[in-house]
């Protein structure tokens, strides 16, 4: 078997698009495949989950695209936050769906946190942050990140520095964030719609690894996430399909939209 055929695996496994990327890295460890190759692939399989782990990419950082960033906080974290309040929820519950190494999920907590205390409500906060790399989630959990460079700060506006004290080599997430967030290995490609739903789901920048079929798969499971009104946040180049009920949150808005009130 061949590096083709591990391609053509991970395509139909977790949606992997067969680009020049992941073939680089696959080249660079060839002993992974000749592990691989013999087992049925499934991401709990051993040989395969480091296959996987080698070729997800994890491109992220703390307040990344920060315009977009800062407009979700803006336009919808304070009216998700009231709209839980409203229908008896004790918790904002937010989702990082591709989280590599957790800055984006750590992002979240911070923003939410700060959307609570704008609207003085008596409300918890719980992130979720979803990925399949065992690495990325691990450094995740620990919250923890390198000084640079570059500078991990370097997005993050001085207003929620508070939230990323220094700390040895680098920084760290401050305490009163710690239980905010937890992490788990997912396939987004097959993951179940949470019982009690999520207020916001934020995936960008991961369906431009996946194939077309995947992205769209991915996204409605997405949405399905949510609970009605709800807000999907996604990459500025990631589109929703037009008949999964959702629709833009404001004319200005960039990738964000907000779930019918009317969907199950």
């Amino acid at each position: 078997m061949t590096q083709r055929d591990a391609l053509e695996r991970l395509e139909a496994l977790i949606g992997l698009a067969p680009g020049e990327v992941a073939r680089r890295r696959l080249e660079r460890q060839p002993g992974l495949l000749q592990r691989a190759l013999p087992q049925p692939p499934g991401i709990e399989d051993a040989a395969w989950a480091a296959v996987i782990d080698a070729v997800t990419v994890q491109e992220t950082r703390l307040f990344r695209h920060p315009t977009q960033v800062l407009q979700f906080r803006a336009a919808a974290l304070p009216d998700l936050a009231r709209a839980a309040a409203a229908r008896g929820a004790t918790r904002l519950r937010l989702l990082s769906a591709g989280c590599a190494t957790g800055e984006e999920a750590w992002t979240l907590a911070a923003l939410g946190a700060d959307a609570i205390a704008e609207t003085g409500l008596r409300l918890g906060l719980e992130v979720v942050g979803l990925d399949l790399s065992r690495p990325a989630l691990r450094h995740a959990a620990r919250g923890q990140y390198r000084a640079g460079p570059p500078d991990p700060l370097r997005d993050v506006p001085p207003a929620y520095h508070a939230q990323f004290p220094a700390a040895r080599d680098g920084i760290a997430v401050a305490p009163a964030l710690r239980g905010r967030a937890r992490f788990r290995r997912a396939n987004l490609l097959e993951v179940a719609p949470d019982g009690a739903g999520f207020d916001a789901v934020v995936c960008r920048n991961v369906g431009i690894y996946l194939t077309d079929a995947a992205r769209d798969a991915v996204a409605r499971r997405l949405v399905a996430q949510l609970v009605p009104g709800g807000a999907l946040l996604l990459g500025p180049t990631d589109r929703v399909p037009a008949d999964a009920g959702m629709r833009p949150w404001t004319r200005d808005a960039v990738s964000l939209f907000r779930r019918a009130e009317g969907a199950a």
